[in-house]
């Protein structure tokens, strides 16, 4: 490094990152598809969504987030099960995601997602936890 600075990333930067890394996985696994998808309300706001991509037989949900204001109305289970239906068709065979004590565990477990992982305590008092759900 002579002259490079290490300096914060912002939206722009983080979605260079993202593409980059991507481009490079697809060297070793071409068979690859963004799945994110969102819902968007009356005035198009986005109000829930997912960052998930296919590579191969494997699906990864990055991030799902469902606004707080519309969070119980099953936004998140809806997006979830877009992203299965949408691999599956792919010929997806498993999800994985993780996600951390003071945000959903539970609600991936009614999803059908089994823990195969856990990390405790992880953020704080809170644990940090991997599921996997298979497809077929």
């Amino acid at each position: 490094m002579s002259d490079e600075k290490i300096l914060p990333a912002g939206e722009a930067e983080n979605r260079e990152i993202h593409a980059g890394l991507r481009r490079y996985n697809r060297r070793f696994c071409p068979n690859v598809a963004d799945l994110s998808c969102c819902i968007k309300d009356g005035e198009g706001r986005c109000i829930a969504g997912t960052d998930s991509f296919r590579m191969g037989e494997l699906v990864a949900v990055d991030v799902l987030w469902v606004d707080e204001g519309h969070r119980g109305q099953g936004l998140g289970a809806a997006v979830l099960a877009h992203v299965e239906a949408q691999a599956r068709a792919q010929g997806a065979r498993r999800v994985e995601l993780n996600t951390f004590g003071f945000q959903a565990p539970g609600f991936y477990e009614k999803q059908g997602y089994r823990r195969f992982g856990a990390i405790e305590p992880a953020v704080g008092e809170h644990g940090h936890y991997f599921y996997v759900k298979d497809l077929t």
